[in-house]
């Protein structure tokens, strides 16, 4: 009997096992020693620490910890954090880089501002993504990665959201450099896209006069405006209008921009029917995981619904060239 009690006891406590693996340099090719690997749980009750070790000469690590359930592996490296998510116990690669303040081959591959109003405040949400095709993470502490514009304003509103390539958005503390100009300290890797979404409001005016200043590498800027807000400016050029939610979308063409608004408006929860949609492309509207509007239930935007809009509208602009519009 007693025995029996045993065996049901050590049945009902959690299974423990290694994981153990490799951390690989990308940069160099080579295994990497001296990185700290730690280990955190992810259960019902939240994050939880589950281990830690440092790689040996053969950039080999081994960590015991529960076996089930899933756990995020973490190795920092030259102040840079990488990540994978793991399963149990088990054999695994984790990969890190070399970092620089400089990498010249990381690239801006879209940025969009989208000005909306109720009436009572005006709402920015800008995205920017960064493409680093290098093998080095572009890491700079002191400038920052992303360096950008707010009003003063916007006051102490202005809120980021980073995340890495395959990674979850999280939040980040911009750093006022001085009045109307802001750094984050977060890293752009290798192998995929870095996003940065931006957000502040503004009491209302009418009209308002939103000036700012492109910091990032060269790259395209676009902004939308919903259908009831106008907007003039020297700096912008009409693309075309987004065909699910009729906003206006425009090219920014200079670094500094000085933007006239007047009215209100906000893109639609649901994308509006149209008979443009016929000649353009339809465009289904992703939620970014994480991504919430933070003032008003009426602000609706999702950053990825930008991402897909803008591209599809470029390419159907780029596609027509120079024929005339019917």
């Amino acid at each position: 009997m007693r025995a029996l009690c045993m065996v049901l006891l050590a049945a009902a406590l959690p299974a423990w096992a290694d994981v153990s693996g490799t951390v690989i340099n990308r940069t160099t090719g080579k295994p990497q020693p001296g990185v700290v690997v730690h280990l955190t749980g992810m259960g019902q009750a939240g994050m939880a620490p589950a281990g830690s070790a440092r790689t040996d000469a053969n950039g080999r690590f081994s960590i015991a910890a529960k076996a089930a359930g899933p756990m995020l592996l973490q190795a920092v490296y030259k102040g840079v954090s990488y990540s994978r998510a793991v399963q149990g116990g088990g054999e695994v690669e984790v990969e890190v880089y070399e970092a620089a303040p400089r990498v010249p081959d990381v690239r801006v591959t879209q940025h969009m501002i989208l000005v909306e109003s109720d009436g009572k405040e005006w709402v920015v949400n800008e995205t920017v993504l960064f493409e680093n095709s290098a093998n080095v993470t572009w890491n700079d502490p002191g400038q920052g990665t992303l360096r950008f514009t707010a009003p003063e304003s916007a006051g102490d509103n202005v809120r980021v959201r980073a995340t890495s390539p395959g990674g979850v958005p999280v939040e980040r503390e911009p750093r006022r450099v001085r009045a109307g100009l802001f750094a984050l300290d977060f890293p752009v890797k290798p192998g995929g896209e870095t996003r940065f979404d931006i957000s502040y409001k503004m009491p209302a005016t009418d009209p308002m006069l939103l000036r700012g200043r492109i910091l990032h590498p060269p790259g395209p800027v676009r902004l939308v405006v919903p259908e009831g807000i106008r907007v003039e400016s020297p700096v912008i050029r009409e693309i075309g209008q987004e065909p699910s939610t009729r906003a206006a979308i425009y090219d920014i063409t200079a670094n500094e921009y000085e933007l006239r608004l007047s009215g209100a408006g906000a893109l639609p929860q649901t994308p509006v029917a149209s008979e443009q949609e016929e000649d353009g492309p339809r465009i289904e509207r992703i939620l970014p995981p994480g991504y919430e509007r933070w003032w008003k239930a009426a602000l609706a935007l999702a950053a990825a619904f930008l991402a897909l809009s803008f591209w599809a509208q470029w390419l159907k602009s780029e596609s027509a060239g120079n024929k005339p519009a019917r």
